[in-house]
């Protein structure tokens, strides 16, 4: 995408500066470099028919569904498979067969890696490719050659060319030069789900590389870990220490980020668009290199590491917080930017790292991680695997050695042991790489676009919070009101867990000699001591519980085993993409099915305390500056509020549960210094553990937590309605509650920070000690720029949506009141009331005739019939709400039915402009045809038109429109009892319509048809409403600016070169409005005269009709979806945005669909290079035509 010379200009001045001033020997010193290639694909639906398990012979296997029974399934659903998407077409909606054919699976699973790596060890002698597939898609691969229904998939002998080069290729020193690094085998994500969980998945990984399908008994423990998503913690270092595992790769900004010279502290969003690392993670020094800032091809993100520190490998511990023990894995960087760019490239060099060579004395390590089986861009290529060799180690200055290699020579020194950051690899602009995780997880909260919903059904009236520049925020965090699909995942992953957890502990309390690993293949598989079987809990059969399980999986075993798929972090990639939500739950569920009635029992047996969630923060820089994901990328700078919460569930109930903060001394960290990482400082210095100073630390403090009960809304909220619709397909059965505590008393300081729960049987579970920093809160405006100070005079803004607990509706409707009878006849009576009124809103009314309930009515007005001629009747009503609360009986009323004849009322919901109604009372004489003219009547929308009945009880009737076109219910006419009923859409319901009080549809595809220097001309998509569309109001800026009856408007008496935002609200002539629709941005051209350059863009035929598209280049950032480029289609069918480009200008462009995935190409489908253009004199045109869309 970017040329070589712009590449070169993002280094900063004082990197070339250095570059020229370093020796040449230093210049030439050799880089070395590695790649790490990543190949997964999930089990898509894990699941498992529970109630054959009784029926399963003893000995038979117990498995979830692979990929491969997966597309048999969807082809044909057992009778009693109840997992459906709301429009009927079974779960899971992936199309599986086009996911595996694609040549980027293929040759990932069955080609490319044995003959890549044969290539490197003949060219490359140490360099070492580093791989992982992962068990489940080791798995699914291997159940598509016994399914036989994906093509390319029929060799059940796959795994012998992996095993063959797994064994037979080495280094000269003796390493395996395709090493089958460690991994989570479902795509875990450690950080994110825990310890024992993660422990478990890389156990069962282990275990599933040694199948005899794949490596078999050949499989050896590597030395070496690849986080799913590049997702690395400190916290996951003890599990890593006890499989043995020496070494991680880990992000090099996550690095970079914790070092105390960070440049871009008052600059939020510039790095990777997210907010500065909080100042409790600047506990580094690096006084050698500088700082250079990376664009990510393709992308907005900026990468900004300081080299050689963020290029050399480092040692990195976990301390434990009880006993102040150690311990330490070595963390191998990752070029960020490089590997995305390799991944869609198909090559890079390490021309990044030649200025820093020689600064100090450990080599330089060039290492690139990614999707080695995406079919996104260049990652699944074969060719992108071969250019490691041929391109990245075959630069002057660089070899190639693998991970191994490189630290046999090149291990940090003993006390080169340094604090990382958490987060994962940047990924899209939904995944920069921030240390919150939030591609994965979000708090509880209301997107803005949801407020109108939520306000409706939970009858509030809140709104968007605004930063201090008046700019509404994209999503508000709220723990008593929120809600995320995501972060239920990791409430109902506690509940499952615990019952996990507690049934292993129980088991093994039960069975100390339970099992333990005997054989030299078990002590490669896991660690030693007695434990779970872990044969039993990868590849479980049934036992026999009249022998206690024996020859088989025991229920813990059986609990993993179905909890282990549940977390795969690709099911939080898309939001709620059909049905990945529910994917979870399917586990979770299953788990439960094997844990609850093994523990439910034996609960008194109970040690094991109550499941957390690793401590969560929000903000995530509390008194300062913040932007990411949620806070929807708007910059906030808030006040020194912030809250701490969790998820948690205990299967013997929670009794107590804390947060416990203590203060530092000084307001910086080291991560030389052990003192902040322990409970009891003082203890532990006591004892003789070092690198302790309880000085340093004060005491702890305790604040208590709010409880949100989560069981309501466990298979989700009504104002998520879409979303809640595909949860309750597949019901979760237990959640654990948010815990959360709002902290208010601290300000520009360093603390520390944890949880301690406790369970009614008295074991106690305390989470790992985190720190933050807690700023000001309050800010300065320093030359157009926010910058906090402790002095400051422009206070924070307050974070939350509330931090009052959720109000329950517990107050009943007013009683309704005025009984009256507003007709009758000698067999109905139709009822009227004063309406009721209710702090929330009223729902409806019941309809009690003599003490009997006959009816209910949403609005104030009922009719009774198949009443007797000339009878009493005594009638009450009742007013409910939505919560069900209901009010007390109104005062009785007496009314009669008469001896006169029936009459029917119909109300017509027109199918014609003036419709007619030939009708007859039943047995009685058809009116002449085409019958009567229905008038309209004093509900907007409807005809209406009364007909005396005489004796009869009811109507037949037919609708047409006086012109031949008729309605008569396919031959069956339509009959209309005594009393008011209301036709519409071929349906009869009882009563005349309720008011209008239904808006209209959001107008969408909102565009600018046309614009001059002073004027915008825009056009939408027509609004429906169940009545009619009245018209339009047009807002600018947020003010109406205009009417209109049709679906466009222009707007007038505009400013040259100026951006304008434009809103649409429809309306009926109820006086509903919608609301308004997405806002659209749209800058008039520049004035005449000026020096503009218009772009006038030809499309293929096939450029799909809705799909915007935009100018992309080097006078807006490359930014793929600039508002302000905007192409238009004009009458000829072409597209085209003028812009304001200043003469003599050389341009470099390119024509996107919104993103650079939907890019132009060429005719072939390869990328182009950059179109160019050199401005001249006043107004120009460039015509251009683009021959192919990337994806199309």
């Amino acid at each position: 995408m970017k040329s070589r010379s712009r590449w070169l200009r993002r280094f900063s001045a004082a990197a070339l500066a250095l570059a020229l001033a370093l020796p040449s020997a230093s210049a030439s010193a050799e880089i070395a470099a590695s790649h790490v290639y990543h190949n997964h694909m999930p089990n898509f639906w894990p699941y498992y028919d529970v109630s054959k398990y009784d029926s399963t012979p003893v000995g038979s296997p117990v498995r979830y569904i692979y990929d491969g029974q997966v597309i048999d399934l969807k082809k044909n659903p057992p009778a009693n498979y109840t997992y459906y998407l709301p429009s009927g077409a079974p779960m899971p909606h992936d199309d599986l067969v086009s996911y595996y054919t694609h040549h980027a699976k293929t040759g990932a699973y069955l080609e490319w890696p044995w003959d890549v790596a044969a290539t490197l060890r003949a060219n490359h002698p140490s360099a070492q490719m580093q791989v992982t597939m992962s068990a489940a898609v080791i798995n699914n691969v291997n159940s598509f050659m016994y399914t036989n229904n994906v093509p390319g998939y029929s060799n059940t002998n796959w795994g012998a060319p992996w095993k063959n080069a797994y064994n037979t290729l080495k280094t000269p020193s003796g390493n395996r030069t395709m090493d089958m690094v460690h991994f989570t085998g479902h795509h875990t994500m450690g950080p994110l789900v825990g310890n024992d969980y993660m422990l478990k998945d890389l156990i069962y990984h282990n275990a599933t590389l040694a199948q005899p399908y794949f490596l078999g008994s050949d499989f050896k423990s590597s030395k070496g870990f690849f986080p799913t998503e590049l997702g690395f913690s400190e916290r996951i270092i003890p599990v890593l220490e006890k499989l043995g595992i020496q070494w991680s790769v880990i992000g090099n900004n996550h690095f970079s980020r914790t070092l105390r010279d960070y440049p871009l502290l008052n600059d939020p969003g510039k790095d990777t668009m997210v907010s500065p690392p909080n100042r409790a993670d600047l506990q580094n020094e690096s006084n050698v290199g500088s700082w250079v800032s990376q664009q990510m091809f393709n992308e907005q993100q900026v990468t900004h590491n300081k080299f050689p520190f963020a290029s050399t490998p480092h040692w990195v511990k976990y301390v434990n917080p009880t006993t102040g023990k150690e311990s330490k894995i070595v963390g191998v960087p990752v070029a960020q930017a490089e590997s995305w760019e390799e991944g869609y490239q198909g090559q890079v060099t390490a021309k990044a790292l030649k200025p820093f060579e020689g600064l100090v004395p450990q080599k330089q390590f060039f290492v690139i991680a990614h999707d080695g089986d995406n079919s996104s861009g260049r990652a699944g290529d074969k060719g992108t695997y071969l250019n490691a060799g041929a391109v990245t180690y075959s630069d002057t200055g660089v070899k190639g050695m693998g991970i191994d290699e490189y630290l046999a020579t090149n291990k940090p020194a003993a006390s080169d042991v340094v604090h990382v950051q958490d987060g994962s690899w940047i990924d899209t602009r939904d995944s920069s790489s921030d240390p919150q995780w939030h591609h994965w997880k979000l708090p509880f909260g209301i997107w803005k676009g949801q407020f109108a919903d939520f306000n409706r059904v939970m009858g509030t009236n809140y709104t968007p919070k605004k930063n201090l520049a008046g700019v509404e925020e994209g999503m508000t965090v709220s723990f008593e009101h929120g809600y995320h699909y995501l972060e239920r995942n990791f409430a109902l992953l506690q509940a499952a867990e615990n019952y996990a957890k507690t049934a292993e502990q129980i088991w093994l309390d039960e069975h100390p000699n339970h099992w333990q690993p005997a054989t030299a293949l078990d002590k490669e598989v896991t660690y030693a001591g007695n434990q779970l079987n872990p044969w039993m809990m990868s590849y479980p059969v049934k036992g026999d519980a009249s022998k206690d399980y024996a020859g088989g999986a025991n229920p813990a075993e059986l609990s993993w085993y179905f909890l282990m798929p549940a977390i795969d972090s690709g099911f939080g990639y898309y939001d709620e993409n059909q049905d990945d939500s529910v994917k979870p739950t399917v586990s979770f569920n299953q788990s439960l099915h094997f844990s609850k009635p093994y523990v439910t029992p034996k609960a008194d047996k109970d040690r094991t305390g109550p499941s957390v969630w690793w401590p969560q923060r929000w903000p995530y820089n509390p008194g300062s500056a913040n932007v990411d994901k949620s806070e929807g990328w708007t910059l906030h700078h808030f006040d020194n509020t912030f809250g701490i919460y969790t998820y948690a569930y205990d299967l013997n109930g929670i009794t107590d549960i804390k947060v416990k903060i203590r203060k530092h001394t000084s307001k910086q960290a080291d991560a030389a210094d052990n003192t902040f990482r322990v409970y009891d400082p003082a203890a532990l210095k006591a004892q003789g553990v070092a690198g302790i100073d309880p000085a340093k630390v004060g005491e702890w403090k305790e604040y208590p937590m709010l409880r949100r009960d989560l069981k309501p809304d466990m298979n989700g909220v009504d104002w998520q309605a879409g979303s809640k619709a595909v949860l309750q397909k597949v019901p979760a059965q237990e959640i654990g509650d948010l815990y959360y505590s709002y902290i208010k008393d601290l300000r520009d300081e360093l603390v520390d920070y944890y949880i301690e729960a406790k369970d009614s049987k008295g074991n106690i579970t305390r989470s790992d000690i985190q720190q933050v920093y807690v700023g000001a809160g309050t800010y300065k405006n320093v030359g157009g720029k926010i910058i906090e100070d402790p002095s400051g005079d422009i206070k924070g803004t307050y974070p939350f949506l509330t931090d009052k607990p959720p109000v329950l509706d517990t107050t009943p409707p007013s009683v309704p009141s005025d009984i009256k009878a507003a007709s009758a006849s000698k067999t109905s009576i139709e009822l009227t009331w004063t309406a009721s009124t209710d702090d929330v809103g009223v729902t409806g009314y019941e309809i009690y005739r003599n003490g009997t309930k006959v009816g209910t009515s949403a609005a104030n007005r009922y009719v009774d019939t198949g009443l007797a001629a000339l009878t009493a009747y005594t009638y009450t009503v009742k007013a409910f709400d939505a919560k069900g609360n209901t009010s007390a009986a109104s005062a009785a009323a007496t009314l009669s039915t008469t001896d006169q004849g029936n009459s029917a009322t119909v109300y017509y919901k027109p199918g014609y402009t003036t419709p007619y109604m030939h009708y007859r009372p039943a047995g009685g004489t058809w009116t002449t045809s085409p019958g009567t003219v229905m008038p309209a009547s004093e509900i907007a929308g409807y005809h209406k038109l009364t007909v005396d009945l005489g004796a009869a009880a009811s109507l037949e009737a037919v609708f047409n429109n006086g012109s031949g076109t008729w309605d008569n219910n396919g031959g069956k006419n339509y009959i209309f009892p005594a009393g008011t009923s209301t036709y519409s859409g071929g349906v009869i319901t009882s009563g005349p319509p309720p008011a209008d009080s239904q808006a209209p549809s959001v107008p969408a595809g909102l565009q600018s048809s046309a614009k001059t220097d002073t004027s915008v001309t825009l056009g939408w998509t027509a609004s429906t409403d169940n009545v009619k569309v009245t018209g339009y109001d047009v807002y600018r800026g947020g003010v109406k600016v205009g009417t209109t009856a049709g679906t466009t408007y222009t707007d007038s008496g505009l400013t040259a070169n100026t951006v304008y935002s434009y809103t649409v609200k429809a309306f009926d002539a109820a006086g509903n409005t919608s609301t308004a629709s997405a806002a659209l941005s749209v800058t008039t051209n520049p004035a005449a005269g000026a020096s503009t350059l218009t772009f006038k863009v030809t499309v293929p035929s096939n450029t799909p009709a809705g799909d915007s598209l935009y100018v992309a280049g080097s006078f807006n950032s490359w930014n793929a979806a600039d508002p302000a480029s905007k192409l238009v289609k004009q009458a000829d069918g072409t597209y085209t945005v003028t812009l304001p480009i200043a003469e003599g200008t050389a341009v470099q462009y390119k024509i996107t669909r919104g993103s650079w995935e939907t890019v132009e190409v060429s005719s072939t489908g390869t990328d182009i290079a950059n179109r160019t253009y050199t401005k001249g004199a006043g107004a120009q045109t460039v015509s251009l035509t683009v021959v192919r869309w990337k994806g199309l």
